[in-house]
C-alpha cells in the first residue's frame, strides 16, 4: 500500500502566509473550550511547537541535496516554507499564554537544551529519522482534532481560524519529512532500523514531552486538583473523541515495513476547508465550512464559539 500511497498528497502542500492577529485576548488564559487540563495539555505541546518547527525544517533542508525525487524535493520546499509561518504565528500565540502568566517560555527553553543535546549527537539522517517520527505524532494530533471540532465549544473564533489553518497543513505535509528521510537514506534496510529506532525513542521522549510539561502547567495554575476539568481532560483524550487513544493506535503502524503516512487518506475532510479558504481567504469561514462538511458527512455538530451565531444543529 506504502508504494501506491507515496506519491499521494504531494500537490496537497502549499506555502500560506498569513498573519494571525493574537494577542492576549484572543487567546485566554484556558483558551481550550474554557477547560485548565484540556488547555495546559496543548500548551505544553505547543510550548515546543516554534523551536520544534525550526529543527525539523533545518533537518529538511539538510536532506534536499540528497534526494533523487523532484517531487519530494518540491513538497521538502513547501514543507520548510510551511513550518516557518507556522513558528512565527505559535511564538505569537505562546506569547499571549506568557502574558496570562502560564510559563511556557520555561518550557521551550527546556526544549531547546534537549534539541541542542541531540542535534549536537545525532547525525544528520539519524536527526532526519527523529523528525519524520515526530512529524506523524503531530499530523495524528491534527488528524483527530480536525476531525472534532466540537471538542473547541466556546474557544474564540479567531483562535480557532488559526488552529485549523495549522492542522489542516500539518495534514497537507504529513508524508513529507517520511519521504525525504526515506528518499534520502535509500529506502533499504538500514533505512528502516534507523526509522522505527527514532519512533521507539521518540516514543518515550514524547512520553515525557507530554506529560512533564503538562503537570508543570497545573501545578502553576493551581489547576492540579480542579476534578471537573481532569473529568473532562480524560473524556476528550481517551473516550471522546480520544485524541490519546487515537495517538496511541496510530503508533504502532509506524513500525511496519511497507507503512507510509497517507495509509491513512483524510484529505477529504481537508479539501473542504481548502476549497472555502481559496474562495474567500478567511480562515474562520474556511473553519466553518469544514464543519459543515463535517455534519454533513459524519453528523457531528459545530461547536459553540465565543462571540460567533453560527451553530449547528443536527
Amino acid at each position: 500500500m506504502a508504494l501506491v500511497n507515496r506519491k499521494i498528497g504531494y500537490d496537497e502542500v502549499e506555502t500560506r502566509d498569513i498573519k494571525f492577529k493574537m494577542d492576549a485576548s484572543k487567546v485566554s488564559k484556558h483558551w481550550f473550550a474554557n477547560d485548565p487540563w484540556n488547555t495546559h495539555f496543548m500548551n505544553g505541546i505547543f510550548a515546543a511547537v516554534p523551536d520544534g518547527e525550526r529543527w525539523v525544517m533545518q533537518s529538511v533542508r539538510k536532506q534536499l541535496d540528497s534526494l533523487t525525487d523532484p517531487a519530494i524535493r518540491k513538497a521538502g520546499i513547501e514543507f520548510i516554507h510551511q513550518e516557518r509561518i507556522h513558528a512565527r504565528e505559535h511564538d505569537i500565540m505562546n506569547k499571549a499564554c506568557i502574558e496570562h502568566g502560564i510559563p511556557l517560555d520555561v518550557i521551550e527553553n527546556n526544549f531547546k537544551k534537549v534539541r541542542v543535546f541531540l542535534q549536537k549527537h545525532l547525525s544528520d539522517s539519524a536527526q532526519g529519522a527523529v523528525g519524520a517520527a515526530f512529524e506523524h505524532f503531530t499530523a495524528t494530533i491534527a488528524s483527530v482534532l480536525i476531525e472534532h471540532p466540537e471538542v473547541f465549544e466556546d474557544t474564540n473564533p479567531e483562535l480557532l481560524g488559526m488552529l485549523y489553518w495549522h492542522f489542516v497543513e500539518e495534514t497537507e505535509h504529513k508524508s513529507v519529512s517520511f519521504d525525504v528521510f526515506t528518499d534520502a537514506t535509500g529506502a533499504g534496510t538500514k533505512s528502516y532500523l534507523m526509522r522505527v529506532s527514532a519512533m521507539a525513542a521518540a516514543g518515550v521522549v514524547g512520553g515525557f514531552v507530554f506529560v512533564v510539561p503538562f503537570g508543570y502547567l497545573l501545578y502553576k495554575d493551581k489547576q492540579l486538583t480542579n476534578f471537573a476539568s481532569a473529568k473532562r481532560f480524560f473524556r476528550t483524550q481517551f473516550t471522546n473523541p480520544g485524541v490519546l487513544t487515537k495517538l496511541g493506535k496510530m503508533y504502532f503502524p509506524f513500525f511496519r515495513r511497507d507503512f507510509h503516512p497517507w495509509d491513512d487518506d483524510n484529505r477529504a475532510v481537508i479539501h473542504a476547508w481548502k476549497k472555502e479558504y481559496n474562495k474567500s481567504g478567511d480562515t474562520t469561514k474556511a473553519f466553518h465550512a469544514l464543519c459543515d462538511w463535517l455534519a454533513e458527512n459524519k453528523g457531528l455538530e459545530l461547536p459553540k464559539q465565543q462571540g460567533s451565531v453560527h451553530a449547528l444543529a443536527v
